[in-house]
C-alpha cells in the first residue's frame, strides 16, 4: 500500500508564547494555563491513518532524556530541532513495523525479558523497599557493635628529599648537618630542579619537601620510607642517606618527621552516612531473604538436583573421542 507523509509543522507554539508574554506585561488578570496537549506542533498520515505530535509529547519525550541532555532543549529553537528528531523516529518505527521486525522472535523474547525484569524490579520495590524502616536507633547500635570498623588509620607528615645522585645527596646531607634547615633545603633544590622526578613530597610545588599526612599503606613502592617515619621521633631525621628501590631505580632518601596523629576513633556523625548504607543493605538482603521464603512456600517448591547428570570426567571424555 503506498504510503503517504505529510508533516506539518505548527506555529501555533509560537502564537500561544508570544500572546502569554504580552499577558504578563498587562495588569490584566492572569491567562489560563495552556493545555500543552491541544497545541499540535506536527501531524502525519501512514498508512492511512492519522498520527499527532503535541506539544505535551515533545516535552515527555524531552523528560526521558538523561538530565544533561535536557538541558539542552530549553529554548523554542532547540526543542524545534528535538521535534525533528521525535518525528524522524515515530517514522522509522512505523517503517520497521510495516517490514515485520516487531513481530521477529528474538525481538519478541527480549521485550518478554525486558518486561520481566520491570515486574520483578517494581515487585522488589514493593515488598522489599517499601517494607524496611531504618531508625537512628538502628544506626547507633550498628556503630556501638562495630567500632573497630570505624578506626581512622595513624597519620604522619614529613619533610623529605628526594635525590637521585649519590654524591650530590651525601653533599646535602652533609650541609642539612651543618646546620642548612631542611625546609629550605627542599625549596632551594626544587627551585633549581634537581629535586627526584618522584618520591614523598618531590611533585609539592607550593610546599616542596612536604609529604603532608599519609598512611602507612599510602603505596606499596614506598613502603620502607613510611615504615622508616612511623619509627621515628616528631623532629627526628636521618643521620644517613635512606635508599629506596623503585622501578630498579635507586633514589636517595633525606627526611624529618614533622608531625603524628594515632590511631582514632571516628565518631558517630561522622559515619553516620556509610553506616546507613550497610544498615539499609543488610536489612534489604534480610527481607529478600524472608520474601523469598514466602514465595516459595506459596509455590510449594520442591527441587531435584540428584537428577543433575554428573558431566564426563576428563579422562573418560578422551576415551569416547579416541572410540569415535
Amino acid at each position: 500500500m503506498k504510503k503517504t507523509i505529510t508533516v506539518f509543522v505548527i506555529v501555533a507554539m509560537t502564537c500561544l508564547l508570544t500572546w502569554r508574554f504580552v499577558q504578563s506585561d498587562s495588569h490584566e488578570q492572569p491567562a489560563p494555563a495552556m493545555d500543552e496537549s491541544q497545541v499540535i506542533l506536527a501531524e502525519y498520515k501512514w498508512n492511512g491513518e492519522s498520527h499527532q505530535i503535541s506539544m505535551a509529547d515533545l516535552n515527555a519525550a524531552i523528560s526521558e532524556l538523561p538530565v544533561y541532555r535536557q538541558q539542552n532543549y530549553k529554548s523554542r529553537a532547540d526543542k524545534s530541532e528535538y521535534l525533528e528528531e521525535l518525528i524522524e523516529e515515530r517514522l522509522k518505527i512505523l517503517r520497521a513495523a510495516d517490514d515485520g521486525f516487531d513481530t521477529l522472535p528474538e525481538h519478541v523474547k527480549k521485550l518478554e525479558d525486558y518486561t520481566h525484569q520491570l515486574m520483578v524490579e517494581k515487585l522488589t520495590e514493593a515488598e522489599v523497599d517499601a517494607k524496611i524502616v531504618v531508625t537512628d536507633e538502628d544506626l547507633m547500635a550498628h556503630y556501638q557493635a562495630n567500632l573497630s570498623e570505624y578506626i581512622e588509620e595513624a597519620k604522619a607528615r614529613a619533610t623529605c628529599i628526594t635525590l637521585d645522585d649519590e654524591d650530590f645527596a651525601n653533599e646535602t646531607l652533609d650541609a642539612i648537618k651543618a646546620g642548612k634547615d631542611i625546609v629550605e633545603m627542599a625549596k632551594e633544590l626544587f627551585e633549581a630542579g634537581k629535586l627526584a622526578n618522584e618520591g614523598p613530597g618531590s611533585t609539592s610545588e607550593d610546599d616542596p619537601g612536604n609529604t603532608y599526612l599519609f598512611t602507612k599503606s599510602v603505596s606499596p613502592r614506598w613502603t620502607e620510607f613510611t615504615e622508616a617515619v612511623f619509627n621515628q621521633e616528631i623532629g627526628e631525621m636521618t643521620d644517613t642517606l635512606f635508599e629506596v628501590d623503585v622501578n630498579d631505580e635507586t633514589f636517595y632518601l633525606i627526611f624529618r618527621k614533622e608531625e603524628h596523629q594515632p590511631d582514632r576513633q571516628q565518631e558517630f556523625d561522622e559515619v553516620k552516612d556509610d553506616i546507613r548504607r550497610t544498615v539499609e543493605r543488610d536489612k534489604k538482603r534480610q527481607r529478600i531473604n524472608e520474601w523469598v521464603t514466602e514465595i516459595t512456600e506459596k509455590g510449594k517448591l520442591r527441587t531435584y538436583p540428584e537428577n543433575i547428570p554428573e558431566p564426563p570426567k576428563p579422562e573418560e571424555a578422551e576415551t569416547g573421542e579416541s572410540d569415535q
